[in-house]
């Protein structure tokens, strides 16, 4: 079994905070929103400015179902539920994340549900838990590349319909803004994947504190 990079994959814990510090200061993705094609479109154009190969993962309900997931909340309810009837989609990136391995493994970057990236099958596990759920994944344009595409369901990867008749940035942060940060606020969930990272991390640490303790000992 490949053994976890550790540095990785808090690497890249670290580059979604600020992601997420850049674009959301007011932690929108934490409140209801509709928005989900908005959170994911910044953030994959972000990826993509910083060399990163962006791609969308999607989730759609069974008929007549909801996607669905539980979180904590800070109003002394103690757990919320949060829920999309059409879709939901976030970024993913094919990243390394083994030691002295080039295998990568897809992350999903998706603000509203996990604090850190996490491992693909685990974002899928979240929204199968009220029932089976589809799933797919697209690539996705920006800019004039956008703009030129004229399908109809998401051929840019934005969102289920045919393309708004504006910039997707602009489109994208538009919805953002308009989020009630006065409702409900939601602890998105651990992620497993930055757990078992930062346990990795405090392991090595502890095995590197008794080998100092024992060279000094012996010097």
């Amino acid at each position: 079994m490949s053994e976890l990079d550790y540095e990785k994959v808090i690497g890249y814990a670290q580059k979604f905070n600020r992601w997420k510090q850049e674009l959301f200061p007011r932690e929108e993705y934490a409140y209801r929103n509709g928005c989900c094609f908005a959170f994911a479109h910044l953030l994959a154009e972000k990826a993509k400015d910083e060399g990163l190969l962006p791609l969308k993962v999607w989730s759609l309900p069974p008929a007549g179902k909801k996607l669905e997931a539980q979180f904590t909340t800070d109003n002394g309810l103690g757990t919320g539920k949060r829920e999309w009837e059409g879709y939901h989609v976030a970024l993913a990136i094919d990243l390394p994340i083994y030691k002295d391995s080039k295998k990568t493994e897809r992350l999903v970057f998706d603000p509203i549900i996990f604090n850190a990236p996490v491992l693909e099958k685990d974002w899928k596990k979240i929204l199968s838990a009220g029932g089976a759920a589809y799933f797919n994944v697209s690539g996705c344009r920006f800019g004039t590349e956008a703009r030129k595409d004229t399908s109809v369901f998401g051929g840019s990867g934005y969102w289920l319909e045919k393309d708004p008749p504006m910039d997707l940035s602009s489109h994208a942060k538009m919805f953002v803004s308009r989020v009630d940060c006065g409702s409900t606020h939601f602890q998105p969930r651990n992620s497993a994947l930055f757990m078992e990272a930062m346990k990795c991390r405090r392991n090595a640490n502890a095995s590197n504190l008794v080998r100092r303790c024992g060279n000094a000992r012996s010097a």
